[in-house]
């Protein structure tokens, strides 16, 4: 029997279709969620290659397929989610649903111009065919566009759906086998009855993105097993390593290192991978829920797993802390020109040392760890502390074990101390922004005084003669005032990267404008003439920013900052900093 069938369409329509997928990659998986929620166990996924003569994306599941009367009334009602149909869980498994909205069958139709279904149930083979150039023409009116279906007889025991996409688009690369491999990974990698084939390769722990490792662990009495993980580039959810015999997952995945506390926790749980040992088959609980306490035969075996995975792990983390540091040391040699020079050798093992304990951390946590520490480092009474232990080192064994102790607890708790300071530092700052009569020079020599608030990028700006001597010269150029309280007040130095940075100050009682912007080119212009083969950033901080100057269409050299926008950050990071440090 051959006809026709229709879209039915929900008013949500127009919002839903307006969602777009990041990657072909992403639209497929969209495709293999609709097989989960369909309660299927394996799934093959068939990718052409650039060899390919007629390309096609085909996949094929032995899910719960559909009738005919789900595919019209069911399938071809637009977001009209499966969830909402039938409730959150799927009927047979009770998996969480993850198809919700009802449009994932448009997914194909990123990638292709025809999307084919064929879909088993009841002895019946059900075909449907929708076109995209069809839906174009109709001007994406669906309810006008007639979808070519057909049903047939077929084996009574055969269920599940075909999805093959065809006329793959050029303007598109074909989906990355790898990529896609790895974006399923991270969904499905912990399915004990989800099995994902890609071209005829089965995928698993080692298709994650990052650092695979396979190991084998032979024990004395003949036992085996077999250790297969990932280092992946990032903290992953359900991170882990779970055992897997006779191919059934057993409990929940474990952290073999989770009493090592050297390794930093950030960097254990990039760990992801499988324990796979069938000679433990008399060993697991009868709900195949966990391995027996008492077994010898996993004692050995995770004894050795936790070996091998610290010596890999180990690796990673060297590797990870050096490139670390070659990323900061720019960061980290500016900051330390504040010490005399005698001590910079000692205060950079120090810091490398802390940085450690922020392993995995963003740039922007970083980067404050190095300044407020160094900054620490400043004080008398830390490196008193150093001092001791220099003393006790050819002393009495246990007065330098002390000083040791003493010297763990100082670095923490400087560190502490100093961040605490600059919290107060922006209380008293605020109080300052607070009050309508302060004026432009007086935050100037709060900034000045303090240029870690204007963050990282700009932490080892500095106004020497030189450049103060220019800047006069420019503004005595351009302002022809009378009262000096109107005179612009700006600190000329340089950032972290060695770019020139202009900085008028506004009273905090100023709204910035495009005027004020304007003022500020000229400035940049006469300078210029002093500094003309450097780049010159432009920082304009003031009270407020005036409501029509949207932050994304500001000039790339030229920032308009508020002073509650600096505070806030820098009060954020200093915050995060002593939560950090007291969980130490």
């Amino acid at each position: 029997m051959a006809n026709s069938a229709h879209f039915r369409v929900d008013p949500k329509l127009a919002e839903l279709l307006g969602e777009t997928y990041r990657s072909i990659e992403e639209a497929t998986k969209e495709l293999i969620d609709n097989s989960y929620d369909a309660d299927a166990e394996n799934v093959t996924i068939i990718l052409p290659d650039d060899l390919t003569p007629i390309p096609k994306i085909i996949i094929i599941d032995d899910g719960s397929g559909m009738k005919e009367n789900e595919v019209r009334n069911e399938y071809l009602n637009i977001a009209n989610s499966r969830s909402s149909r039938k409730g959150s869980f799927s009927i047979l498994k009770k998996r969480r649903v993850k198809g919700r909205k009802g449009i994932g069958k448009f997914a194909g139709l990123m990638v292709a111009s025809q999307m084919r279904i064929e879909t088993f149930a009841a002895g019946r083979v059900t075909s449907l065919l929708i076109n995209k150039d069809e839906l174009a023409r109709a001007g994406y009116d669906l309810e006008k566009v007639p979808l070519p279906i057909s049903v047939e007889n077929c084996d009574k025991e055969k269920h599940g759906t075909i999805i093959t996409l065809e006329g793959i688009s050029d303007n598109f690369n074909y989906p990355n086998p790898e990529r896609l491999k790895e974006i399923l990974m991270r969904d499905y990698g912990r399915e004990t009855d989800f099995n994902l084939t890609i071209n005829n390769e089965d995928i698993g722990v080692l298709d994650l993105q990052g650092k695979p490792f396979s190991q084998k662990i032979e024990l004395t009495n003949g036992k085996t097993a077999t250790l297969n993980y990932t280092i992946t580039e990032k903290p992953i959810k359900q991170a882990g390593i779970v055992i897997r015999v006779n191919n059934k997952i057993i409990g929940r995945p474990q952290n073999f290192l989770f009493d090592d506390e050297i390794i930093p926790r950030k960097l254990q749980n990039r760990v992801y991978g499988e324990l796979v040992c069938d000679d433990l088959e008399n060993d697991i609980t009868a709900d195949f829920g966990a391995v027996i306490d008492n077994s010898k035969l996993y004692k050995m075996i995770s004894h050795d797993a936790t070996e091998k995975l610290k010596i890999s792990v180990d690796e990673v983390f060297v590797t990870d802390m050096k490139m670390a540091r070659a990323r900061y040391q720019r960061k980290i040699n500016k900051e330390l020109e504040k010490l005399p020079e005698y001590k910079q050798p000692f205060a950079k093992k120090a810091l490398y040392k802390v940085l450690e304990k922020f392993y995995g951390e963003t740039e922007d946590r970083i980067n404050t760890v190095i300044s407020v520490m160094v900054s620490a480092m400043e004080k008398d009474h830390y490196w008193d502390i150093i001092q001791n232990i220099q003393d006790t080192r050819s002393g009495d064994v246990e007065k330098f074990a002390d000083a040791l102790s003493d010297f763990g607890f100082l670095e923490m708790s400087i560190i502490t101390s100093q961040a605490i300071n600059r919290l107060r530092f922006l209380d008293e700052l605020n109080i300052l922004i607070d009050n309508p009569l302060t004026l432009e020079s007086t935050v100037h020599k709060a900034f000045e005084k303090n240029t870690w608030l204007f963050g990282d990028d700009y932490s080892v700006m500095f106004s020497d003669q030189g450049l103060k001597s220019s800047i006069d010269k420019v503004i005595g150029k351009t302002y022809h005032g009378e009262n000096p309280n109107d005179r612009p007040d700006i600190l000329f130095g340089r950032n972290i990267t060695r770019s020139l940075v202009l900085i008028e100050f506004k009273r905090p009682s100023f709204t910035l404008n495009r005027d004020t912007e304007a003022q500020a080119l000229k400035y940049r212009d006469e300078l210029n003439t002093y500094f003309h083969n450097q780049k010159i950033e432009i920082i304009l901080l003031g009270g407020k920013v005036k409501g029509i100057i949207s932050s994304h269409n500001e000039r790339g050299d030229v920032l308009y900052r508020t002073y509650v926008d600096i505070i806030s950050v820098a009060r954020h990071n200093l915050l995060w900093l002593i939560d950090e440090l007291k969980s130490e």
